[in-house]
């Protein structure tokens, strides 16, 4: 789709869910379309919209058509590994669209939205698809935008049909990319495999089984191309080619004379609507001026009748000349006015610094307090650091004037003898202890003695029971 645009309303996105894949169900046939790689996201179209899609496209070949892809983005319990499966579509009707874009309108995704609402609400929006007529397989710069902007989802694919060259693709998104996938595959119940197989033989231009059997129907484009053969008027009997240029011409013609036409109407009718609310503006402001101007003379006339003998002339230049003052007073009114503003803007900055100030203004009567707490402590800690000060000094002279006698031969001598008392003493209280020691363990043994029998008593009492 190229040169298209896209106004999407707001989209609810799920979780993944967790299902069997339905190529690991038993109650589903599924058969690949194309060649899928293991490295691709599997992508599970059943056969209920992929018909649909082929139809819608093949139902006009001149122009891109789209719609959105309703299903379910699942994680496979067994692996772990994330697949998409399709199981309705919704064709936009509302839109505008050439041979080479197609555009979503609001109308259109508002259809969409309730569509999918009133019949599959417990389906997610997965992805969506378009096509190319005559184009190929692939995804412009344009689509890229909608695919980015508005199917962001890691796991919400685009669909992309030929329906003139007979290809289509799916296309994932990959390292932040959109790549287009190998293949995909086609999934119904067992009771539609023939049907499921057929329309793979059909997308993939295989030749299918000649009589149809048991559930056979027509192909999407065998069925589009009746409808045109049916809808196709009868050849005419002389000259077809010029008769069949100049019909298509004058269908031609004939379509555009009507839009002009419609175009036209509609174009009156709102010039007409306009034109009535204009007479109706133009009325009101009349009925106004009316009012108004049979005001403002019964004001003159009271006024002239106040001035006495004032010329009309006089009276004019006079009624000018306080018009001039009135609108002086009022210039001067919106001066003061805006005076005033930035007066009360002044004052709103004032007392926020005078809350800013007071509270400033607290902390430091609190610092004061505790400054002349401290002023009226600093006193008495002053008589305590001089008494202090004088021990300290007492102290130092003792210990200098001990240093002086211990520095005499008096004095050495007295510090030995002061060294062998220390060791006489240390020496006096380990043989204390050990005497200590020495008692316990006497009596410990004291003791033990007296409660252990000796073994002649226990031959005595031996031979007394003998």
């Amino acid at each position: 789709m190229s040169g298209d645009d896209m106004v999407f309303g707001e989209i609810r996105f799920r979780e993944p869910a967790k299902k069997k894949r339905p190529d690991r169900d038993a109650r589903f046939a599924c058969v690949a379309c194309q060649c899928p790689s293991p490295d691709d996201l599997p992508i599970f179209l059943d056969l209920g919209p992929a018909d649909l899609i082929e139809r819608h496209a093949l139902s006009d070949t001149s122009v891109e058509l789209g719609g959105v892809l309703l299903g379910k983005e699942c994680v496979d319990p067994a692996t772990g590994r994330p697949f998409v499966w399709i199981t309705q579509a919704l064709p936009a009707k509302h839109y505008a669209n050439t041979q080479a874009s197609f555009t979503y309108t609001h109308d259109s995704w508002e259809e969409i939205t309730r569509e999918r609402d009133r019949l599959h609400p417990d389906l997610d929006v997965v992805g969506w698809y378009h096509t190319h007529p005559n184009f190929g397989i692939f995804l412009s710069h344009h689509d890229l935008f909608i695919h980015q902007n508005f199917f962001s989802q890691p796991l919400q694919t685009a669909y992309v049909v030929d329906p003139i060259q007979g290809t289509r693709g799916f296309f994932q998104w990959s390292d932040g990319k959109m790549v287009q996938v190998g293949g995909f595959h086609l999934c119904a119940e067992r009771s539609g495999r023939v049907a499921l197989s057929r329309l793979v033989d059909q997308l993939e231009n295989l030749p299918g089984s000649p009589d149809g059997g048991v559930g056979a129907s027509l192909s999407p484009r065998l069925e589009a191309e009746l409808i045109k053969m049916l809808n196709r008027p009868a050849p005419p009997l002389e000259g077809p080619g010029d008769r069949l240029a100049l019909a298509a011409l004058l269908g031609f013609l004939g379509t555009l004379l009507l839009v002009l036409t419609a175009a036209a109407g509609y174009w009156l009718v709102r010039v007409d609507a306009r034109l009535a609310e204009q007479a109706e503006a133009i009325a009101s402001l009349g009925r106004e001026v009316d009012e108004s101007a049979a005001g403002r003379k019964v004001a003159v006339d009271m006024l002239l009748e106040k001035v006495g003998g004032e010329t009309p002339e006089l009276f004019v230049e006079r009624y000018e000349k306080l018009a001039r003052t009135r609108d002086e007073a009022r210039r001067q009114l919106a001066a003061q006015a805006s005076v005033n503003e930035a007066l009360g803007v002044r004052v709103k900055d004032l007392a926020t610094l005078s809350g800013s100030l007071q509270s400033e203004l607290e902390a430091a009567r609190k610092s004061l307090t505790t400054y002349e707490a401290d002023a009226k402590e600093a006193p008495r800690l002053r008589e305590r650091v001089a008494v202090l000060e004088q021990a300290a000094d007492e102290h130092l002279r003792e210990i200098r004037e001990q240093r002086a006698i211990l520095a005499t031969a008096d004095g050495k001598k007295a510090a030995e003898t002061h060294d062998v008392l220390a060791r006489y003493r240390l020496l006096s209280y380990a043989g204390a202890l050990s005497s200590l020691l020495l008692a316990l363990t006497a009596v410990f043994f004291y003791y033990r003695g007296l409660s252990e029998p000796s073994p002649l008593s226990h031959e005595a009492d031996s031979r007394r029971n003998s």
